[in-house]
């Protein structure tokens, strides 16, 4: 690992109160020993018990483990070694050695890996089996889609005919009861939509035309589900996946196209949904300037494993799952981290971003959450919204995510001067990610 920086270790929190308890533990004097080599960093913190906890980073994979009962990744002490070994700190020791429960991790780690990239070898009989079951699994599913489809479509012809004054006077319950008869037809995707009623802020001036925003949405998604045979591959992969028909990373190793580049990771956004939490990486090539969202989940309490550091770079091989847009992707091989030393090439306005985002939208209309570059805007208020303004005064609001203390942080960092940025583009928004300041990328608070 070449180096990291403090910002890049606050982007691998679990979350807040992790990071928190991290910060108090990066203090040289609350750890037993401090080492690392090139492939490992470890430590051993004194806790509550008799025993000291034993903390582990492999920095090949910016995996770790730790004794203690946590059950995040990273956790508290892995934080607060992590951020130790940012500073740098001189009490950290290079030993010609490592520990036996360093090594023995490392080795299992390293053997695990090996055992992954062995070729499978299966008899013709098991593989035709195989997608025997597979087949007959994906017609249950498209049955259960199907009718969740012809149920949402009477749902949204009652809306639209009885009229959408009354759409206040429902609550949450009516769009929740509607939403749970989409997951049990495992069409999450339509799920979601139905819920997003009731994110509509009703008091507002125009929540009606909100309203058929999202009825016409659901609309175009269940009326091209019908027509599903009848259209192109890629945009059938397309259809399904909005409507939550997810794809194995297994089911990618014939089909999904490889890219092999250099790739920058923009930010990272976290969140929780009914206790699944959602780690979202948006990602750029530094040669074939492509773009990428690595999407990674895991339930309840469980940690995530990502092998990429917000804010640096590493040589991977993304495989992209089948699209008319190749967007979303997997991570495959990967080494090294290193940081962005030469500036990205940069839309010079949002009039040449939306001629780039129009271009995704002709070929996947669903296209969402797409990572922009651009260079030489401006911070601006008009009344109480944030708007970032290009040279030609062009103007894109900045989303409501991007609250109040995040935008005196980008002001602070931008010292008032024009400032190239990258950004989340969705729904006609945008949330900035990181900022191209001296000469090389830093990011910006998630």
């Amino acid at each position: 690992m070449n180096s990291i920086t403090e910002e890049q270790v606050v982007s691998l929190a679990p979350d807040a109160a992790s990071l928190k308890a991290g910060k108090a533990l990066a203090v040289e004097n609350k750890w037993l020993t401090l080492a690392f080599n090139d492939r490992v960093l470890w430590g051993e913190v004194q806790g509550s018990g008799k025993d000291p906890y034993r903390t582990q980073i492999d920095l090949g994979q910016m995996a770790s483990k730790c004794s203690c009962p946590s059950r995040k990744f990273p956790c508290k002490h892995g934080l607060g070694l992590l951020l130790l070994f940012a500073k740098p700190s001189p009490a950290f020791q290079s030993p010609p050695e490592e520990p036996a429960w360093v090594s023995e991790w490392m080795d299992k780690r390293q053997t695990k890996a090996e055992k992954a990239a062995e070729p499978v070898v299966a008899s013709p009989a098991t593989d035709e089996q195989k997608e025997k079951d597979r087949q007959k699994r994906q017609q249950e599913r498209l049955r259960k889609v199907q009718g969740g489809v012809t149920e949402l479509g009477q749902w949204l012809r009652d809306m639209v005919r009885t009229g959408t004054l009354n759409v206040p006077e429902r609550g949450y319950r009516h769009f929740d009861q509607t939403a749970a008869r989409m997951v049990d037809a495992q069409a999450t995707g339509l799920a979601n939509a139905v819920k997003a009623f009731n994110t509509i802020p009703y008091a507002g001036s125009d929540w009606q035309s909100q309203v058929l925003e999202q009825c016409t949405r659901l609309f175009v998604w269940t009326e091209a589900f019908k027509n599903l045979d009848s259209l192109p591959i890629p945009v059938q992969e397309d259809i399904k996946t909005a409507l939550g028909w997810s794809r194995s990373a297994k089911d990618l190793d014939a089909e999904g196209e490889v890219v092999t580049d250099d790739w920058l990771v923009l930010g990272r956004l976290t969140r929780e949904e009914e206790r699944i939490t959602v780690q979202q990486n948006w990602l750029w090539g530094h040669q074939t300037n492509r773009i990428a969202l690595v999407l990674n989940f895991a339930y309840q309490n469980a940690g995530i494993e990502t092998p990429l550091v917000p804010g640096t770079s590493s040589r991977a091989e993304l495989r992209f799952f089948p699209s008319a847009f190749p967007f979303r992707a997997i991570v495959g091989n990967h080494s090294g981290y290193s940081n962005l030393d030469t500036p990205p090439p940069a839309f010079a306005n949002w009039l040449k971003a939306e001629a780039f985002l129009n271009q995704i939208w002709l070929a996947q209309p669903w296209a969402d959450q797409i990572p922009l570059w651009i260079q030489t805007v401006s911070l601006v208020r008009v009344g109480d919204q944030w708007l970032l303004r290009d040279t030609e005064n062009r103007v894109v609001p900045l989303s409501e995510e991007f609250y109040e203390m995040k935008i005196f942080h980008l002001l602070a960092l931008g010292g008032g001067n024009p400032l190239t940025l990258s950004v989340r583009y969705s729904d006609g928004t945008v949330y900035p990610l990181g900022i191209w300041l001296d000469d090389q990328y830093q990011l910006l608070p998630s």
